[in-house]
């Protein structure tokens, strides 16, 4: 499998620019393997593809404003960061733009001195280690000073941060959205649970497999990045139950078909 089997051309007038007013009005393609068929739909109409005791696992992750502008305090030159995971207590792994401009030992400054980050070490790819100094909670700072990483074919203003952000979301340390749950809305999760749909939570944190291009022809030899994730016991549970349930109704249908 090589990558250019998957080069297609996307017109950059049908990239959507900002978000419709309602999540749930966008628009989802509908693939039924059975009857080979493809139909258009709304998201909204989901709900109508879920059965009673089926389980939807939703990711719960929360997206970090991880963009940050700065200056190179020993030159005045723009740089770029972008926060990809939590090292240990201030020091993070991230992308500068342009790496080459920021070496280790070099200190960028954000938000007039209120955030700075040395960069300690330098990896591949244009990835780095730094360390961030600043007074009071690194993610109120960096709450303040951030923006939210949109991906690169965006190019108009996000005015509202939050639409980067499922209705779902509660645990931090993404550097991007899980697009497809962006969709949901509270009414229509409330709706899916009342038809008697159960609903789980794991965390996924999106990182940097999600920015770094491929570097490879032949896909197989693509070194994939690790990413953090949490699976509960609860969870895990509800999902081999739900599967189990699932497998003996398959055979009941089996049974009844063959009698």
């Amino acid at each position: 499998m090589r990558v250019e089997d998957f080069d297609f051309e996307l017109p950059e007038e049908l990239i959507a620019q900002t978000p419709l007013k309602e999540r749930a009005s966008s628009k989802m393609m509908v693939i039924d393997r059975g009857e080979e068929s493809v139909s258009h739909k709304r998201f909204a109409d989901v709900v109508n593809y879920l059965n009673p005791g089926d389980c939807l696992v939703l990711n719960n992750t929360k997206v970090l404003p991880a963009r940050l502008l700065g200056v190179k305090e020993e030159t005045g030159a723009n740089i770029e960061l972008l926060l990809l995971h939590q090292i240990e207590g201030d020091r993070w792994e991230v992308l500068a733009k342009p790496a080459k401009k920021f070496k280790e030992g070099a200190t960028v400054s954000f938000g007039d001195g209120l955030l700075s980050a040395t960069c300690i070490e330098s990896l591949d790819q244009g990835g780095k280690v730094v360390e961030f100094h600043y007074d009071g909670i690194f993610l109120e700072v960096l709450n303040e000073l951030g923006e939210m990483p949109l991906p690169p074919y965006i190019k108009e203003q996000l005015d509202d941060q939050d639409r980067y952000q499922t209705v779902y979301a509660e645990e931090s340390g993404s550097a991007a959205a899980p697009t497809a749950g962006l969709h949901f809305t509270e009414e229509l999760l409330q709706q899916i649970k009342t038809k008697g749909v159960n609903v789980a939570y794991l965390t996924l944190h999106v990182g940097l497999g999600t920015f770094r291009p491929v570097q490879v022809d032949n896909l197989e030899e693509h070194d994939m990045h690790a990413e953090y994730y949490r699976l509960t016991e609860e969870t895990a549970n509800l999902l081999t139950e739900t599967k189990a349930n699932g497998e003996e109704l398959l055979q009941l249908e089996q049974h009844r078909l063959e009698h």
